[in-house]
């Protein structure tokens, strides 16, 4: 703001209500301060009482002029004022039938005036029908855009219907009109059509309201920067209607000159606001040349209204005129003002899309997954910064380079069929691919010096991209990164080779270790050394159990991942069940743990249920296998109770079922898929009371 407190003339700003109070300096003595107190108390309830009857600001509204805002404001209190004092205290002049004899063009001129009036309703209305019967009215009341270009259409048929509606009358005489008493006292001749000024104070405030709609607040509330001018204009309408038919000398000249005062205030506003609306984006320039030119057809409105007076012109002359005054006015302003807002509307919604446009690029950009793209011919055309990090080529090198040769050799044609079948819309699935930028000879060039890209393993996704009119341009590709995934892959592969190599090198010495036990056992005859040697016997088959577990295990791992074939085939034999699970407990019952107790402890029951089952087709070995790691995990985890074997038999006859069931501590929900993984138990911890690596129920 300026040193004394008021806002810059050109700074637009927002104002609530009726605007900033103007800058007040402080009187020498208490008096004159309570004085002026008082005085601007008065002038703000009256232009408060105003603000209620005629609406005014609403917040968000632009004022580029607060003095001159203020005082449109104070001016149509002032006319508010003459128009009373003048009604009250004056006559008007005789009024009669309007005259045609006068001049027999003149009901041709009303007649065309309310013809094309009734042709911009007629537009106007079927806008309004067909935003209706499209099912478009919810979206332009939701769109604060299209919103505006409602309200504008509702305005538009509030003003042409009243217009059509005031010259149907005035053509077809339905009305009285009265004689210029100022005219006739200057010696001049003018004949005033009271209907005409009727519809100016109506129509001309919100023809100049409609130039000065700004786009809506973030709540939608709407906006205006011509509020307190477009109201001046219709209330300085009544005073200049008044200023010729009341039949006083002086009230006449002081509501003349007191209309054109408040002309020129209003106008000040509006040219202000035209100067500054020019610069706002493509249709600012349109919109302030329309602005400027309903204010100079408002001034020469003004000229003609005087011209009569002296004589100067005709009366017919005058109303001639304003008859294409008014159809250029409110028919033209109509087109322009259609034409202003689908430009604004235009380049708002281009600034949305290039907004949407930006966005979804620096989404794209900056995604925490691999995006890439390649055009028709398969050259790269999008390359984010994920897909840069990941195989360290950065976007300005991979861009044009040929997608295919930086894929794995072994699915490069594999990958050229996904892209085509992309490109002709097909369905396609997901490839999985490696990147690897390494070696192209593309990338030997000064630029890639020093450049050291990475391999990465994907798994791709892939979508047309189309152009404008829907053609195909490109293929957009969507990866989700293995690269993690894969060298965990490879670690468990080594894991697994590994195990298996070291248990087979394990397996041969320990055969060889338990062989000479047999044969010490067989020769020593002291009972000591004889306890001792079974004890490194024992430990020997056990050390032999486990590496012979672990074999078994890498062999399934190896096989299930398809990185090797299994070391034994499953046998196709006959089986009956119920014998092996008989065996399978006597062997329970009579073995020890590896602390030498019984594997049963002596408050639990091992019971065997199972009856008589049919002879299946199955891995005897395997089958063996199966059942004796269940059982004896159960025993390791029952202390008391039972442990039962029972069987059943599809009615159908094509499955047999075999329980085992236990009443030990039980298996926490979360722990049941876990425990079922190599080397993993329910208790992993350290402390933990129980023996075992884990395999058992794995290998089962």
């Amino acid at each position: 703001g300026s040193r004394d407190g008021r806002a810059p003339a050109s700074q637009p700003f927002l104002r609530p209500g009726v605007g900033p109070m103007p800058h007040r300096s402080r009187g020498a003595t208490g008096r004159e301060e309570d004085g002026g107190a008082a005085g601007m108390t008065f002038v703000d309830g009256a232009l408060k009482l105003l603000g209620k009857i005629i609406p005014q600001h609403v917040p968000g509204d632009v004022v580029l002029t607060p003095i001159c805002s203020r005082l449109n404001n104070w001016c149509s209190l002032v006319c508010v004022i003459l128009t009373i004092g003048a009604h009250l205290c004056c006559n008007y002049h005789e009024t009669r039938p309007a005259v045609t004899t006068e001049d027999p063009t003149m009901p041709l001129f009303l007649r065309f005036t309310a013809t094309m009036a009734f042709c911009g309703l007629l537009y106007e209305l079927c806008l309004a029908i067909c935003i209706k019967t499209m099912g478009l009215q919810l979206l332009y009341e939701e769109d604060p855009v299209f919103r505006r270009r409602l309200r504008l259409n509702r305005k538009m048929l509030y003003v042409f219907t009243f217009l059509t509606t005031i010259y149907t009358c005035m053509a077809c005489d339905w009305q009285y009109v009265h004689k210029g008493w100022i005219a006739e006292y200057h010696g001049g001749h003018q004949i005033v059509y009271s209907f005409r000024y009727i519809e100016w104070v109506c129509c001309a405030p919100i023809v100049l309201s409609i130039s000065g709609q700004l786009p809506h607040t973030a709540d939608g509330s709407p906006r205006n920067a011509l509020v307190p001018s477009s109201m001046l204009t219709g209330i300085y309408c009544i005073i200049s209607w008044q200023g010729i038919v009341v039949t006083d000398f002086y009230w006449a000249w002081v509501l003349i000159f007191w209309a054109f005062v408040s002309y020129f205030l209003a106008s000040y506003e509006q040219l202000h606001f035209a100067w500054w609306v020019k610069d706002q984006g493509t249709a600012g320039p349109v919109r302030a040349a329309l602005l400027v030119y309903l204010v100079i057809m408002i001034g020469i409105y003004g000229v003609v209204y005087l011209l009569p007076i002296p004589g100067w012109v005709t009366a017919t002359f005058e109303n001639k005129f304003y008859c294409l005054g008014d159809v250029s006015f409110k028919v033209g302003t109509s087109v322009m003002l259609l034409a202003t807002n689908d430009l604004a509307n235009n380049e708002e919604m281009r600034r949305r899309a290039e907004a949407t446009a930006d966005d979804l690029r620096r989404l794209i950009n900056t995604a925490s997954v691999p995006i890439f793209g390649v055009d028709t011919k398969g050259f790269v055309n999008q390359w984010n910064m994920k897909t840069a990090d990941l195989t360290g080529l950065p976007e300005a090198l991979a861009m044009g380079l040929p997608l295919v040769k930086m894929l794995g050799e072994s699915s490069q044609a594999d990958a050229g069929a996904f892209i085509r079948n992309a490109l002709e819309g097909k369905e396609i699935g997901t490839l999985e691919t490696s990147i690897y930028p390494k070696g192209m000879a593309e990338l030997e060039n000064e630029e890639a010096d020093g450049l050291v890209t990475k391999k990465a393993m994907l798994v791709l996704s892939a979508s047309p991209t189309k152009d404008k009119q829907g053609g195909i341009k490109g293929v957009s590709l969507v990866g989700c990164d293995l690269t993690d995934v894969a060298a965990y892959r490879e670690a468990e592969q080594r894991k697994v080779r590994f195990m298996a190599v070291v248990s087979h090198e394990l397996r041969s010495p320990l055969h060889g270790i338990i062989g000479l036990m047999d044969h010490l056992c067989d020769t020593e005859k002291q009972e000591g050394r004889l306890r001792f040697m079974k004890l490194v016997k024992n430990c020997a088959n056990r050390l032999l159990d486990l590496v012979v577990n672990i074999m078994e295990m890498a062999s399934m791992v190896s096989s299930h991942d398809g990185s090797a074939a299994p070391t034994k085939k499953l046998a196709r034999d006959p089986v009956e069940l119920s014998k092996i699970l008989d065996e399978i407990v006597m062997l329970v019952k009579s073995s020890t743990d590896k602390g030498g107790n019984p594997l049963v402890k002596k408050s639990v029951q091992l019971v065997n249920d199972v009856q008589a089952l049919p002879i299946i087709e199955a891995d005897a070995h395997k089958c063996t296998q199966v059942f004796y790691n269940l059982v004896t995990n159960a025993c390791k985890f029952t202390m008391q109770g039972t442990i039962t074997l029972a069987g059943n038999v599809d009615p159908e006859g094509m499955w047999v079922e075999v329980s085992v069931a236990d009443t030990g501590k039980g298996i926490a929900r979360g722990s049941l898929e876990r425990i079922f993984q190599p080397f993993e138990q329910e208790d992993n911890s350290a402390i933990r009371g129980y023996q075992g690596i884990g395999l058992g129920l794995s290998i089962a």
